[in-house]
C-alpha cells in the first residue's frame, strides 16, 4: 500500500482566500465533484474517477491567509502519480472560470449608474473625465483673462501658453508636449473637445478604471503631439484632440475584444465609436485641423487598449496597474526623448 495523502497550497491570486473558498462549491459542482461534508474554514468534495483511477477524496482547509489542498485516494492500492496538484490545477481554473464569467456579467456599459449630469461632475464612477474638463476650462479662461480672444487667440499667446511648436520643444521645452494638449484655439474648439471626451469618458472611465484612463489620456496626447511635430514643422499645435482620439482608440480596442460579453452592444458601440472617428478624420481634411496629431493619438490608443486587455481580464490590482502605467510611461518618455534629439 502507497501514501495517499498529497497536500498542495492553493494560489489564490489577487483574491482574498475566503472569497476563493466561497466560490469553491460552484467550482466543484460545475466539475462534477460530489460535495460530501463542511465545517467552518473546511470542505470535502469526492472526485470521480476516469479509466484505471477510483477517484479521490479531496479536502480544503482555511489556515489564516493560506489555502491548503489535500487528496487522498479513494483506493488505498492505487494512486496515480501528481493527482493532487492536477486536482489543485482543475479546480483553481473552474474557480477562475467562474470570477471571470462574473466580471464579464457585470461589465455593461448602459448599467452605468447615470448622474443627473453624467460625466460632467465628479463621482465615484467619473472622476478623471471631469477634472481633465475642468483643467481644459479653467486655461482657456486664464487664456482669456490675461488678454488672449476667446475666439481666436494669436499664435503668440498660444506659443506663451505652451504650444507644441518643433521648434522651441525639439530645442529643450518637452514639457509642450504635456501643455498642449490641455490648451484650445478658443470656445468652439474647447467645446468640440469638452463634448467628444464627455461622451468617451461616460463609457471607458468605469470599463477600464480611472488610473488607466488617465494614462492613456496623457500617453495619447504625447503621440499625437510628436506626429504633430513630425508633420506640421512649422505648425503650433494646441488641443485635447490626440488625447481623445487616444480614448476613442483604447474604446475601440477593448470593443474588438471579449471583453464586454454583450455582442449587440458591442457591435452598437463600436459602429458608434468608428463613425465618430472616421467623420471627424474625413472632417479634417477640409478645414486647419490637425489630423497627424488625431492619428497618432488614435494608432497610440488603439495599441495601450490591447495592452490594457490581459489585465482587464485578469483584474490586476491598483499596484500591478500602477507599475504597468509607471512603465509606459518610462518608455513613452524615453522614445519622445529619441524622437526629440533627431528632430
Amino acid at each position: 500500500m502507497n501514501e495517499s495523502f498529497l497536500t498542495t497550497k492553493i494560489d489564490t491570486g489577487d483574491i482574498n482566500p475566503r472569497q476563493w473558498m466561497g466560490i469553491v462549491p460552484l467550482a466543484a459542482h460545475n466539475m462534477g465533484w460530489q460535495r460530501i461534508d463542511a465545517a467552518p474554514g473546511q470542505m470535502n468534495f469526492l472526485v470521480p474517477g476516469k479509466g484505471e483511477s477510483y477517484g479521490e477524496e479531496v479536502h480544503l482547509e482555511l489556515q489564516g491567509e493560506a489555502i491548503i489542498f489535500t487528496s487522498q485516494a479513494s483506493n488505498e492500492y492505487y494512486w496515480p502519480e501528481n493527482r493532487n496538484e492536477a486536482n489543485a490545477r482543475r479546480l483553481t481554473r473552474a474557480v477562475a472560470a467562474i470570477r471571470d464569467k462574473q466580471r464579464k456579467e457585470s461589465t455593461n456599459l448602459f448599467a452605468v449608474q447615470m448622474e443627473d449630469y453624467g460625466a460632467l461632475l465628479p463621482s465615484a464612477r467619473h472622476l478623471v473625465t471631469p477634472m481633465l474638463i475642468y483643467v481644459n476650462t479653467l486655461l482657456l479662461l486664464l487664456m482669456v483673462a490675461a488678454g488672449a480672444s476667446p475666439i481666436d487667440p494669436s499664435v503668440k499667446n498660444l506659443l506663451s501658453w505652451g504650444g507644441n511648436a518643433r521648434f522651441y520643444t525639439a530645442e529643450g521645452d518637452w514639457w509642450r508636449l504635456l501643455t498642449h494638449m490641455f490648451l484650445h484655439g478658443g470656445v468652439v474648439h474647447l467645446a468640440g473637445n469638452v463634448f467628444a471626451l464627455l461622451y468617451v469618458g461616460m463609457f471607458l472611465e468605469p470599463l477600464i478604471g480611472k488610473l488607466r484612463y488617465a494614462v492613456a489620456y496623457i500617453l495619447a496626447g504625447i503621440c499625437g503631439g510628436l506626429a504633430s511635430l513630425y508633420m506640421h514643422p512649422h505648425g503650433v499645435g494646441v488641443g485635447a484632440s490626440g488625447a481623445i482620439f487616444g480614448l476613442y482608440g483604447v474604446f475601440l480596442a477593448i470593443l474588438s475584444t471579449g471583453h464586454v460579453p454583450n455582442k449587440a452592444m458591442r457591435q452598437t458601440m463600436l459602429r458608434s465609436i468608428l463613425f465618430f472617428v472616421v467623420f471627424n478624420l474625413l472632417y479634417g481634411l477640409q478645414g486647419n485641423t490637425d489630423n497627424a496629431a488625431h492619428m497618432g493619438g488614435l494608432l497610440s490608443g488603439l495599441a495601450i487598449g490591447y495592452a490594457y486587455y490581459p489585465g482587464l481580464a485578469r483584474e490586476h490590482n491598483f499596484a500591478r496597474q500602477l507599475v504597468i502605467s509607471v512603465i509606459a510611461i518610462a518608455a513613452v518618455g524615453i522614445l519622445t526623448f529619441l524622437a526629440l534629439s533627431r528632430m
